[in-house]
């Protein structure tokens, strides 16, 4: 009997287990569906926007470099240099905005019992990623049919940098997320931190550009050295003297860490705020 009992209960608990990852993964997939037809189900050319944003500042910033006689940076054509900078930081910018909303978005849902305050950030968190995985994937495939160099030398360097930005963003934030649960106003610091790291991350120009004594004034930068180190993966004519692996990983691990530890013990917070 003893021996019974002993080998029931850890078949008792992997049972359990099942059903509790399968009750997530029908939550995420349910609030899935919910965020596409909120977003797109109204606008038919909600993708459309989602391809054309990125084009058209491509296209305007690409414009102002061929009036002023540039049509390469760092021996890379003008349109994938911009485009291997502006896709990594719209990935960022809507990525830090939906999740920052996340919760406030979804607070009438956490009221019932199967949904949990970490299940519409994860949905977010996919949404954002595949639809900036399509939109790379398209947009590069039309530069390689026009005739440009569209693959990366690197690839996985280049996804490397990629995952260090995302891992860094879901912790920038899921402190958001848990500072509008106090503040609401906190909000508005997304567009404080976006608008400004436009300027100075390095999306129409790169650290060859710039003397490195005045390098101290962007390396502090976590997005400039993601976007720097994607380029240097991208492209064999470019090398960074200024990406550094480690400072992006240990941004990355820091900013995950305190985010993902500060929603954790606030997440009883979210339901009654």
């Amino acid at each position: 009997m003893p021996y019974r009992l002993h080998s029931v209960k850890p078949e008792r608990r992997a049972i359990q287990k099942r059903a509790s990852l399968k009750i997530m993964s029908d939550v995420i997939f349910a609030l899935t569906m919910r965020e596409l037809k909120t977003r797109f189900g109204h606008n038919r050319l909600g993708y459309f926007w989602a391809i054309m944003e990125p084009v058209g500042q491509v296209a305007i910033l690409g414009l102002i470099f061929s009036l002023i006689g540039r049509n390469s940076v760092a021996n890379i054509p003008v349109a994938l240099f911009l485009f291997t900078a502006i896709l990594p930081f719209k990935l960022f910018g809507k990525l830090l905005n939906q999740l920052s909303a996340a919760i406030d978005a979804n607070k009438g849902l956490l009221s019932y019992r199967q949904v949990t305050a970490i299940d519409p950030v994860i949905t977010r968190i996919v949404i954002e990623v595949a639809t900036f995985i399509l939109v790379y994937v398209f947009i590069f495939s039309v530069m390689a049919w026009l005739g440009f160099t569209a693959w990366p030398d690197n690839l996985l360097g280049l996804l490397t940098a990629t995952a260090l930005l995302i891992i860094f963003t879901v912790g920038l934030g899921l402190l958001l997320c848990t500072a509008i649960s106090f503040w609401k106003d906190a909000n508005k610091l997304t567009a404080i931190i976006t608008r400004p790291l436009f300027f100075i991350s390095g999306i129409f120009f790169c650290a060859t550009m710039i003397p490195p004594q005045y390098w101290y004034l962007l390396d502090w930068n976590p997005i400039f050295h993601a976007i720097e180190l994607s380029r240097d993966s991208f492209f064999n004519a470019y090398t960074s003297p200024a990406g550094q692996w480690s400072y992006l990983s240990f941004c990355a691990l820091v900013s995950f860490s305190l985010g993902l530890a500060l929603f954790h013990l606030c997440r009883h917070r979210f339901i009654g705020s």
